[in-house]
């Protein structure tokens, strides 16, 4: 019966990558049959100069338009994105574009559909409708683009630092770069002031790639393939994985592939599911710390110590439950990574319901998935210490992360000031009622005027804001405070995790 189940499932499953496959064909025509509006940027000047005055903007621009068509979290939108990032000072409306191409868009997350301030995906592609790989920013060429828009995250650079750091212990943490946004969705000629949505990041999607997770693309002839899986909220495009510790309830939100998609065979969505269940049948058995045949058989230990610690001193509490990231190349184990999402993470966030924003004590990655196993043995133990204590001297030390701060901070400039014209921090310190309430947002309309109108008519809805800042500079003192608070605790009790393992 189990197995009956089973072959349905994986025939459901290439039914729908078929579909996705005609899904892009149809948006192939659709974008042949857009034509780029010319001398555009000529129209931008004038509304420009009476929006926002006669200086530039300190950070590059995108300017997404849609030829009046609406953005949405299912369906991809054809659009033009015009990128200006000259090398003078500040960037001007009026400039000619450094880049401009043809692009599919779609809102993009879980949690952050609901927020006012929107996530973008961003696929590249050329006038034929297929996928074309550019340079966005500086960053390698790729036709896939995360367009992260700060907004729970009030510093707007927690993302930015995580990958920062994460660049320089692992073996690869996604290229980022700041930039404003401005989507043009309602059919305008000119760019108007509503059309501006704050400071975004611009971040390299994880995926395969020479560039990016580099793997060895999957072998057509053999059912063995290198992947890359991740753990997060259950979707509907997800290939899940059926796998021993979903099949045997260890863990709640399943595993899935994104890497090999479009070349998924059975035969090779049987040895990814092999591979994982092998691992985790070892990793929780008596044996799961045997040297040669437990847990260090099937993974890449380093990273995954790497991997643990730095979610560990974020306290990025999503991580091993949302957000976390797999994968394995051609004759090698298994490695943590790449890291993601890191919002919700220095201090941002309540450790669970009786706490407060910016609070430091605790370990929590020793109740994670996989982790809460490799943490009772004493040698990952150790290794998870000794590591610490390195990084502490150099990338997680409090004068590296608060230097590292105080850079971007001033490299982000007055564009603080025009992302929270737009974007109140009464609206940003709302953040988590927006998704609780959406039934009853969603009446109010769309743009910031409906959501403060929103909070207006119904204070008894927010939520405490006590210990959250209510000023940019409020934020980064808090974050800095956090940062030295976590070290000096953790600096403290770091021993105790091999102390107590087996």
């Amino acid at each position: 019966m189990k197995k009956d189940i089973f072959k349905a499932f994986m025939a459901l499953s290439f039914i729908f990558i078929s579909l996705i496959g005609a899904s892009y064909l149809k948006e192939a025509k659709e974008v042949a049959s857009y034509k780029y509006k010319e001398n555009r940027s000529k129209e931008y000047e004038k509304i420009y100069q009476n929006t926002y005055g006669d200086y530039g903007f300190n950070l590059p621009l995108i300017v997404i338009d849609t030829n009046g068509k609406s953005i949405s979290n299912k369906e991809k939108t054809v659009s033009n994105i015009q990128v200006y990032n000259s090398d003078k000072e500040n960037n001007y409306l009026n400039d000619n574009p450094s880049l401009e191409s043809s692009a599919m868009i779609n809102i993009r997350g879980n949690t952050t559909k609901y927020f006012p301030k929107k996530q973008y995906s961003l696929k590249l592609v050329n006038k034929k409708g297929n996928e074309k790989d550019k340079k966005m920013l500086g960053m390698d060429k790729d036709s896939d683009w995360v367009l992260n828009g700060p907004f729970a995250d009030k510093s707007l650079m927690r993302n930015y630092i995580a990958y920062t750091v994460g660049s320089n212990i692992m073996e690869y943490a996604p290229d980022v770069r700041f930039c404003e946004v401005f989507v043009i969705d309602d059919g305008s000629s000119t760019i108007q002031k509503k059309h501006y949505k704050g400071v975004y990041l611009l971040i390299e999607k994880i995926k395969r790639g020479e560039d990016r997770v580099d793997i060895v693309k999957t072998h057509d002839n053999t059912d063995e393939t290198s992947f890359i899986i991740s753990r997060d909220r259950n979707k509907e495009d997800n290939i899940v994985i059926g796998n021993y510790g979903y099949e045997t309830h260890l863990y709640d939100y399943a595993l899935n592939i994104e890497y090999p998609k479009k070349d998924l065979t059975p035969g090779k969505y049987n040895y990814i599911n092999k591979y994982i269940s092998e691992f985790e049948r070892i990793l929780y058995s008596d044996k799961f710390n045997d040297p040669k045949n437990g847990y260090r058989k099937y993974i890449d230990v380093d990273s995954f110590v790497d991997f643990y610690i730095i979610n560990e001193f974020f306290l990025n509490t999503d991580a091993g439950i949302f957000s976390t990231y797999m994968y394995k190349d051609y004759n090698e184990k298994m490695k943590a990574g790449p890291i993601w999402d890191f919002n919700r993470s220095l201090g941002n966030n309540e450790v669970n319901k009786d706490s407060r924003a910016f609070e430091y004590e605790g370990f929590f990655m020793l109740q994670r998935y996989w982790f809460d196993r490799l943490m009772e043995d004493r040698a990952f133990a150790n290794k998870v210490v000794s590591r610490y204590k390195e990084l502490r001297k150099n990338y997680l030390s409090d004068e590296y992360l608060i230097n590292l701060i105080d850079k971007t901070k001033n490299y982000l400039g007055t564009s603080v000031k025009r992302n929270f014209d737009k974007w109140s921090f009464e609206l940003s310190n709302q953040s988590d009622v927006f998704g609780m309430y959406w039934n009853i947002i969603q009446k109010y309309g769309n743009g910031e005027d409906a959501f403060n109108k929103f909070l207006g008519n119904n204070k008894d809805l927010l939520e405490d804001t006590t210990g959250k800042a209510n000023s940019y500079e409020e934020e980064i003192n808090l974050m800095k405070n956090f940062i030295k608070n976590r070290g000096k605790w953790m600096d403290e009790n770091i021993d105790s995790l091999s102390k107590w393992a087996s």
